[in-house]
């Protein structure tokens, strides 16, 4: 039985537990309570920070090179001062894009400070290309080299706006002297230029030593080119890479859910970790909190604005009954809602691990990766490291 099958399996006993407590009518599933019950019950069995914080957000826009920056500060409410995550959003999303995972590292005592280039947020939609649905020429720009480097070069002058704006009222709660960058998709491309990537084309930036490690969701590997182990070689940073077997996109750059891992294959060992979830479409990995949240408008505003889900017409979760073949306890949307939260979360808590060992150094977390985190996924994802 491989992983994808093992997930279905255990989804539809899941399901069933949950139709016989709920009794029958239409929403003999249990709805979201129920499941979420499930979710809650296997969460509380892996690793979890000591206390969940009350959070606040604000939002502002920063000039770096003359270009405007959105930017989004989710943090803890109080008066303590917590370390850094910087999230680069996916290609076609704002600042306020990928809410579960900004949500679950600021519950877990982290600010996470989002930012995205005008140029690359919801600007894109009024191209021609956009308007004429050239999902993939657009897309091939922007995750060129030429464009990487520019954005690498934003994101040094966004370190740099860190240091000068310190003592504002925003970020006067923010331990700079701690930080993770985060991305997703093409942000994913530009935080692994920070963990040490080398690209033809991008010149190598000195990044704050403050810095302590990556995460790349939906990783991106371009196989066009030759001497690939080379491009990742140099990579010391602690890295966690995010992926599934069915984390491919819709505009057509990466049609085979196997080239993410590479990025991982190739890195040099040393606190190294990849998640693959059994059965996580892209738009799962983009920090989406539901499948039904992107509507088949795929508009941004409704959770999700990537471009992969733009150009899938807001194609979701791939199994169950939006695949037509019966799927995971052939339940249709309720399967699918379990799956993707199940998901989701053993995502989250990964995650978090990953950040509390690499950033604040906890040696509880390093110590649960290592030795727990794998017998606590079970058949729902595979955590390699090295």
């Amino acid at each position: 039985m491989n992983l994808r099958q093992a997930t279905a399996a255990l989804c539809a006993l899941v399901v069933v537990a949950l139709a016989a407590c709920a009794g029958s009518g239409p929403h003999a599933f249990g709805g979201d309570a129920a499941s979420d019950a499930v979710v809650e019950r296997h969460v509380k069995r892996g690793y979890a920070p000591d206390r969940a914080y009350a959070t606040t957000d604000a939002r502002e826009t920063w000039t770096v090179d003359g270009e405007p920056i959105e930017v989004s500060l989710l943090a803890p409410s109080g008066d303590g001062r917590y370390p850094l995550v910087v999230f680069l959003p996916g290609l076609g999303d704002t600042a306020e894009s990928g809410l579960a995972w900004r949500k679950a590292w600021a519950e877990a005592d982290y600010a996470v400070l989002a930012v995205q280039p005008a140029s690359e947020g919801n600007a894109i939609w009024k191209s021609e290309q956009a308007r004429l649905g050239d999902f993939s020429a657009i897309a091939r720009a922007h995750f060129s080299a030429m464009s990487l480097a520019r954005r690498a070069r934003l994101l040094d002058g966004v370190f740099a706006e860190l240091s000068r704006r310190a003592s504002s009222a925003t970020l006067a709660h923010v331990d700079a002297s701690r930080i993770a960058v985060a991305g997703f998709d093409l942000g994913a491309q530009t935080a692994m230029i920070v963990a040490g990537q080398s690209v033809d084309g991008v010149s190598a930036i000195r990044w704050p030593a403050s810095v302590k490690s990556v995460i790349a969701l939906s990783p991106y590997a371009d196989f066009s080119g030759m001497g690939l182990a080379a491009d990742f070689r140099e990579i010391r940073m602690p890295v966690l890479g995010v992926t599934s077997g069915e984390d491919t996109d819709a505009y057509g750059l990466v049609t085979s859910a196997s080239v993410r891992r590479a990025p991982f294959q190739y890195m040099p060992p040393g606190r190294k970790y990849l998640l693959v979830l059994a059965g996580a479409p892209h738009s799962l990995i983009s920090g989406r909190e539901s499948p039904d949240v992107a509507s088949s408008r795929g508009s941004a505003d409704a959770g999700g604005g990537t471009l992969s889900s733009r150009a899938a017409r807001g194609a979701g979760w791939r199994g169950g009954r939006d695949r037509g073949d019966g799927g995971p306890g052939a339940t249709g949307a309720s399967s699918t809602t379990v799956n993707w939260k199940m998901e989701l979360a053993d995502a989250k808590v990964v995650c978090v691990a990953f950040l509390d060992a690499t950033v604040k150094d906890d040696s509880v977390a390093r110590e649960w990766l290592q030795k727990d985190a794998q017998r606590w996924l079970g058949d729902l994802g595979q955590l390699s490291s090295k």
